[in-house]
């Protein structure tokens, strides 16, 4: 099954010359997983994809993540979109 997984990172940052100045950072990883991958691999995934953000952007405000299944209901089931 195809899984997303995105993290964004964001907060307001020091900049001379200007008033407020914001700095932005953004990852997306798009994967291959069995469907008996488990929530604790996922998980796992998304740490690994928060630290790789925290390397580029120390000490956001705040930093999220978002896990996406693509599925569709085909046939009276669903079936995961490769």
């Amino acid at each position: 099954m195809k899984i997303e997984i995105e993290v964004k990172a964001y907060g307001k940052v020091e900049v001379q010359g200007t008033e407020d100045a914001f700095k932005s950072t953004e990852l997306v990883r798009v994967l291959k997983l069995p469907k008996e991958t488990t929530l604790g691999e996922l998980e796992s995934l998304l740490t690994k994809l928060f630290e790789e953000v925290e390397s580029e952007y120390a000490n956001p405000e705040l930093c999220h993540g978002k896990i996406t299944i693509r599925a569709k209901k085909e046939n009276g089931g669903i079936v995961y979109v490769n």
